[in-house]
Order: structure tokens, then sequence, then C-alpha cells
């Protein structure tokens, strides 16, 4: 696992609550279509991907299978309400390729805020900093259109449009995959 030098430095991090911290992960692999959690499963772990991809999804009331959110190498991955408050995952995440992981689980997590108390700071930020990229996510379903949240999804995730499933795409837009294809065929 590696820190940006910015959080290092932004949260004051010793050198010493930099090596307890990355002692507290450790690693973990799952094969593509393995879960790191499951709906109705209470989040006990946070995750940091080094290599692959994951997604987040539920299934609506009809069936259709929702993706909420992907997670390629460099990211954070975490149900917040479920980890932060001990209830059940209203989604599950699932691997969409083979991945490596860094994990801490959530007893381990609530000793480091004892012990270093600059992470209550940054899982604060980065809880806000979630919160944001939800808000703005669900105002593109109030403003744009389908064609201009997937030209707005191709400009902000470039890297993943090799990565993903089209279907795993067309759900995250809100759209179902042969008005995807239609889109995709007007560019």
């Amino acid at each position: 696992m590696k820190f940006d030098q910015h959080i290092i430095d932004k949260y004051h991090l010793t050198p010493k609550e930099l090596n307890l911290t990355m002692q507290s992960y450790v690693p973990l692999q799952l094969k593509s279509n393995d879960y790191f959690l499951q709906e109705g499963q209470i989040c006990d772990r946070i995750g940091f991907v080094k290599k692959g991809m994951l997604r987040s999804f539920f299934y609506d009331e009809q069936g259709n299978d929702i993706t909420t959110a992907f997670y390629p190498e460099g990211s954070l991955i975490i149900a917040f309400e479920s980890f932060n408050n001990r209830l059940p995952a209203k989604e599950s995440i699932k691997a969409i390729e083979n991945i490596e992981l860094m994990i801490i689980r959530y007893e381990r997590q609530k000793e480091l805020y004892q012990l270093i108390p600059a992470w209550n700071h940054i899982c604060k930020d980065l809880a806000d900093v979630m919160s944001r990229e939800m808000i703005e996510r669900a105002k593109s379903f109030q403003v744009l259109s389908a064609a201009e949240r997937y030209k707005k999804f191709c400009k902000d995730h470039p890297d993943l449009l090799q990565r993903v499933n089209l279907g795993y795409i067309a759900s995250y837009i809100g759209v179902d995959i042969a008005t995807l294809s239609r889109i995709r065929a007007k560019r």
C-alpha cells in the first residue's frame, strides 16, 4: 500500500504513525466474481485496491442489477453506513477482475482511531469526499440526459471503458443496454 505524500503532510503523520498504519493493513486476493461484501452482511473491513477492479451494486424491485460505483486501482472500498453503524449492507461489492487488496478490519481501524488521532480526520474527510461525489452523481440524473451522462462517464473514467462490461456502464448511468448502444452508435 502506498500513502500519498499529500496525506502524510496534510495530517502530519509521523514515521511511527505511518509504520503503525501500514502494519495494520494485510493483503487479500480475490478472483473475478468473488465478493468483497454481500448485501445483508455487516461490512467489517476497509479495502485499498492495489490491482484489479470491483464494483458495487444492488438489485431493484424488478430484480435489475444496478451498478452504483466502480473501484479501480488506488480506490478505497468501504460501505460507510454498514461499517460505521454496524448495519447490514444495502449493496454488494464484487470483483470484476482478479484483484489484490490491502485490508484493515473494523476492530483494528477502531484501535487506530485511538492510537493515531489523525485517522479520525482522514476518515471524516474521505467520507466528505465520497458524499460530495454521491450528491454530484445524483444531481447528474436530474439535469443531464442519458447521452450527456455517458459522455461525462467517458470523460471522467476513460480508463474504465475498456475494462468494464457495457451492461455495468449502462446500469451505472441509468439506462438499459439497448439505449446505451444507440447512444454509442450516434457518437
